[in-house]
């Protein structure tokens, strides 16, 4: 009876064993695609301003990856947005923002600053300082965190942040308040 339940046991343990080596297995192969997902987005940033077409390409193999990776499809969608956005299709920018649902502040920071970017070119002056506000809010909170973040995260809080200053900077330009055009690009020489 003894032998019985030792066995028993063993197998039971082994079992257990097994579904928890399973669960790690898993887990990290999750944890690689999510490395590739975020390389992937690196690369389609790293393409904004000298390859429209590359930073869709790298954009849309991340967003067929990202399945269950809510930050990095969040990402991979602000960046077809930038692209939507050169290519002047506005109605699919903003479609593609819209469906930006995520709990990552810093990629809803960078949907803001892409929402900034739609309103200055339609001039739709109401919304683009209340996404103005809401991306100064979010930066303030991110800020509170930094320490928090890894590598691939502070790289995007600088990217959005050096935008958000660039659009506002723009904007401030185009309506005539040189002096914020200024004091807003001043502040990414301050950053640096």
């Amino acid at each position: 009876m003894l032998r019985h339940a030792l066995k028993y046991g063993t197998r039971k343990c082994s079992v257990w064993l097994l579904a928890v080596l399973g669960i790690f297995a898993f887990s990290a192969c999750d944890n690689h695609r999510y490395d590739v997902v975020d390389e992937l987005n690196e690369k389609s940033y790293d393409f904004h301003y000298r390859s429209l077409d590359s930073t869709r390409y790298y954009a849309e193999r991340a967003l067929a990856l990202a399945d269950g990776y809510r930050a990095g499809r969040a990402e991979a969608l602000n960046n077809l947005a930038f692209y939507y956005i050169g290519r002047m299709d506005y109605k699919r920018a903003y479609e593609l923002l819209d469906s930006v649902e995520t709990d990552n502040l810093i990629e809803m920071l960078v949907a803001d600053v892409q929402y900034m970017r739609l309103c200055q070119r339609e001039s739709k002056n109401k919304l683009f300082y209340d996404y103005s506000q809401r991306a100064q809010s979010r930066l303030n909170r991110i800020k509170e965190e930094m320490n928090r973040l890894n590598e691939h995260q502070r790289q995007r809080v600088v990217y959005a942040e050096t935008d958000f200053h660039i659009v506002r900077s723009t904007y401030f330009y185009y309506v005539g308040l040189t002096d914020e055009s200024i004091e807003a690009i001043e502040q990414i020489d301050r950053k640096s």
